[in-house]
């Protein structure tokens, strides 16, 4: 059975890239065909995500987990962005447990 301690772990690897605003930390997190979703519709892929990713991260960043579930091979994870006092973004992440460990599949970022 996947181990909700093992995917915890994994959203804490993302999480941590996006304090250190280190995109090649998610080499080992995003599926190959990741696919997200932006809060206008537009789809972005593991390749432009990585491109794109904020290397230079606001210092009052903090990031806040609500929610973690299991469904057996597949889980979400739901977390808001804030930078200081202001909220960012809230993002639904979607991962799969294949071959012994998990990854990221997706995520929905809405405003």
């Amino acid at each position: 059975m996947p181990d909700l301690d093992a995917l915890l772990a994994l959203d804490d690897r993302w999480n941590a890239a996006y304090h250190h605003g280190d995109p090649t930390a998610l080499e080992g997190v995003l599926a190959a065909d990741w696919l997200g979703f932006l809060p206008d519709g537009r789809s972005i892929s593991r390749a432009d995500l990585i491109t794109h990713f904020p290397v230079d991260p606001a210092p009052t960043l903090m990031i806040e987990r609500h929610a973690a579930r299991i469904h057996g091979d597949t889980a979400v994870t739901r977390l808001t962005l804030y930078e200081g006092p202001n909220r960012i973004q809230s993002v639904l992440r979607v991962y799969a447990h294949a071959d012994g460990h998990w990854q990221a599949i997706s995520a929905q970022v809405v405003p």
